[in-house]
Parts: C-alpha cells; sequence; structure tokens
C-alpha cells in the first residue's frame, strides 16, 4: 500500500511540476555543456580573452544555477500542497446566461431538437 501512495504521489508531482522537471534538466545539461565548452575555448585563447571568457563563463554559471534553484523551489512547493487545485473564478457573465437558461419555462436538450426534426420529418 505504502509503494502505490508513494507512486501515486510521485507521479501526481510530476504531472502537475512537469514543465519545471524539464527546465531543472534542460538548465543542468546548460550548465555542463556552457562549462565544457567555455573551459576548451579558454584553454586555447590569450591575453584579454581568457578574462572576457571567464567571467561569461561565471555569469552563465549563476544564472543557470540560480534558474535551477527556482525550478526546485517550485516543485518543492508542488510537493508541500499535493492537493491544491487552480480554481477558476466564477464569471459574472456565466452567472447570468445559468439564471437565464434555468429561468426558461421549457428545458430541452440536443437530443430533444433532433427528435423533434425527426417527428417533423415523418409527418
Amino acid at each position: 500500500m505504502y509503494r502505490v501512495l508513494k507512486y501515486v504521489f510521485m507521479a501526481n508531482t510530476y504531472k502537475r511540476a512537469k514543465s519545471s522537471f524539464i527546465t531543472l534538466f534542460l538548465s543542468f545539461m546548460g550548465l555542463v555543456l556552457s562549462v565544457w565548452i567555455i573551459s576548451d575555448f579558454m584553454s586555447v585563447s590569450s591575453g584579454v580573452m581568457v578574462y572576457v571568457l571567464l567571467l561569461l563563463k561565471w555569469v552563465m554559471i549563476l544564472s543557470l544555477i540560480s534558474l535551477m534553484g527556482y525550478s526546485i523551489l517550485k516543485i518543492i512547493n508542488v510537493a508541500s500542497n499535493p492537493f491544491a487545485t487552480k480554481d477558476k473564478p466564477v464569471v459574472v457573465q456565466d452567472v447570468y446566461k445559468k439564471e437565464y437558461i434555468l429561468n426558461k419555462a421549457v428545458l430541452r436538450s440536443k437530443s430533444d431538437l433532433i427528435v423533434e426534426k425527426y417527428l417533423k420529418d415523418l409527418k
């Protein structure tokens, strides 16, 4: 029973925070690739260009780490509220439409209209 509940909780968390998991994965891959590529460029460059590449490398690293931290916080927030839903607010226009329909003398569904159409054709 515990395994099933654990699986359901993880599946629910993944479903609700899918974009955060994808962002986290892509940020990690971007971090690895940027460190690897810029380190290669730094090994072949010389002079002031090394310092520019070093600055660029650390700006990219810090920005990707902050994006990863934001994604992790978003996942934790979703996991801490497993049954929270995003309810749409009731629009006033929908309330009036509902009242208008309920105040009609005769309520007819689509099936009633189809039956009436075929009954007219038979006469």
